[in-house]
């Protein structure tokens, strides 16, 4: 007959479920945090996950005063956030206001018709368009899926988890 030793209630409050749930919130928010980062880092330096942005149109940078993609004002990079979900799903990405569609349009581009309103406002505007336009195109500028996948990113994840689970099972 063999007899168990050791210090069992140790053991017990290690593998206790309330401190493993904890744990694995905590984790989540890092990489939430870690991910937002990236993705704003991404935007500032035109290359996020390391894949550099199509530059902006001739138009479009004079318009704005500035030929960095995706910065105008700054809204769409102030707007990046992460919010943890269920305690162990992380969202990462534009969850607010006007900057969901502009942020849609920047990571997947558009097509957009050109109406006569529209041609009559960006005439009024100093952008005269061709009689023969009748779309304008908006092309991708993906700028989170590039950063999600990243090696980087799939790294710097691995890490967070496994900081958390040696936390989580430390004696």
């Amino acid at each position: 007959m063999s007899e168990l030793t050791g210090d069992w209630g140790k053991l017990e409050d290690i593998l206790n479920p309330s401190r493993i749930v904890s744990g694995i919130k905590q984790a989540a928010a890092r990489v939430g945090n870690f991910g937002a980062s990236m993705v704003k880092k991404g935007i500032t330096s035109g290359a996020p996950g390391g894949q550099t942005f199509k530059p902006d149109s001739s138009l479009t940078a004079e318009r704005k005063g500035s030929t960095k993609p995706l910065i105008d004002k700054g809204d769409l990079v102030g707007s990046v956030t992460y919010q943890v979900i269920d305690g162990n799903h992380v969202f990462i990405g534009v969850n607010k206001g006007k900057e969901v569609n502009i942020a849609a349009v920047h990571e997947f581009g558009c097509t957009i018709e050109v109406t006569p309103k529209m041609r009559a406002y960006l005439h009024y505007q100093g952008i005269h368009l061709k009689a023969s336009t009748k779309y304008i195109s908006i092309p991708p500028r993906p700028f989170l899926r590039p950063v999600m996948q990243s090696k980087d990113f799939k790294d710097g994840v691995a890490e967070i988890y496994i900081k958390a689970l040696e936390r989580i099972f430390q004696a």
